[in-house]
């Protein structure tokens, strides 16, 4: 594999067993234009260091994962006509996959719309592969009643998200009595969420469980009826697959990309979406005690959920790079 020198996937590879080659690349932030020009003095040196690392390891296809550390080894791939496939799990492409699109033999992406931001690019819908905790405990059948929540907002959390849960968290656990609430509340707002719990009455306490992280997420979404959110494309993929209804807050910024990522749930019906401007503790608050309260919507959603789920996209995208790899050592006609 390889990544940015100094990457967060630095340790997070290494930490799994798997060699991790690292390059020295740079990010670009539109509104610093001195990060475009730092890029692009660096780009010509990791073009270089990852045509030699293609050349070390004899590789037959390359795959990349999105995120400018794709650019250099995608360029140097081209250079010594090695195919390459790009995996991409948001709806609308980053601007590494746009710029890269053309020199792949494959596009992988989650969603229809992404094909309209690759016009002559091969694209190909396999869903994003999920995790194999979450493949061992699906399908997860459905309660007939919506009595457990989860919110997630990844390691870090979401602060937005967290403060307005920490502002309906009693409210809706004593109108609910038989509602329980999972709250992952990320490393940032972890002190937070543990003193809201603790100023809660003993009764209403223990049906609320805080952490700032777990590391059995998937059973805990297979737990869970509904899921509180963001719309990052990993996660939407494990709920769909496990058949949870979602209400999602999409994050913001990064081109207002989770927005879009949202729109086919929530037209599907699986989801309900909530701007993160408009994300405060009543709203959060009557949307959750909305499907509280309706079983039969919350029946629905589940099956509009699980519809959704493309429990075999590892598997689809695995044929897609191996026929790339087979493709290169075809015999010419």
């Amino acid at each position: 594999m390889a990544g940015r020198r100094g990457g967060v996937a630095e340790h997070l590879v290494t930490a799994a067993g798997l060699r991790l080659e690292t390059l020295a690349v740079s990010g670009i932030d539109l509104a610093r234009p001195a990060t475009a020009v730092r890029a692009a003095a660096m780009l010509p040196g990791s073009v270089l260091a990852a045509r030699r690392l293609l050349r070390r390891t004899a590789a037959d296809v390359v795959v990349g994962a999105g995120g400018y550390v794709s650019v250099p080894v995608v360029t140097a791939a081209a250079l010594l006509r090695i195919p390459v496939v790009l995996m991409e799990q948001n709806a609308v492409p980053g601007r590494a996959t746009r710029l890269l699109a053309g020199r792949a033999r494959a596009v992988a992406t989650a969603f229809d719309e992404t094909g309209t931001h690759l016009r002559g690019a091969h694209v190909v819908v396999t869903g994003v592969p999920v995790r194999r905790e979450v493949l061992e405990l699906a399908p997860a059948p459905q309660r007939p009643r919506c009595t457990h929540l989860l919110v997630m907002g990844g390691s870090q959390g979401a602060r937005t998200l967290n403060r307005a849960v920490a502002g309906f968290v009693r409210d809706i656990l004593s109108e609910h009595d038989e509602l329980r609430i999972t709250h992952q509340s990320g490393a940032l707002d972890a002190e937070a969420a543990q003193r809201v719990a603790a100023t809660l009455p003993p009764a209403l306490a223990a049906r609320y469980t805080v952490a700032a992280f777990f590391t059995d997420i998937a059973e805990r979404i297979a737990a869970s009826d509904l899921v509180l959110m963001r719309a990052g494309g990993a996660s939407l993929a494990e709920c769909a697959v496990l058949g949870r209804p979602m209400i999602l807050v999409p994050y913001p910024h990064a081109r207002g990309h989770q927005a879009h990522n949202a729109r086919p749930y929530v037209a599907a019906g699986a989801a309900v979406a909530v701007p993160d401007e408009a994300c405060t503790s009543q709203r959060l608050h009557s949307e959750v005690a909305a499907v509280v309260r309706d079983d039969e919507r919350f029946r629905a959603m589940g099956r509009a959920s699980a519809a959704l789920g493309r429990p075999h996209a590892a598997d689809d995208l695995v044929d897609l790079i191996v026929g790339a790899a087979e493709r290169r050592h075809s015999p010419a006609p």
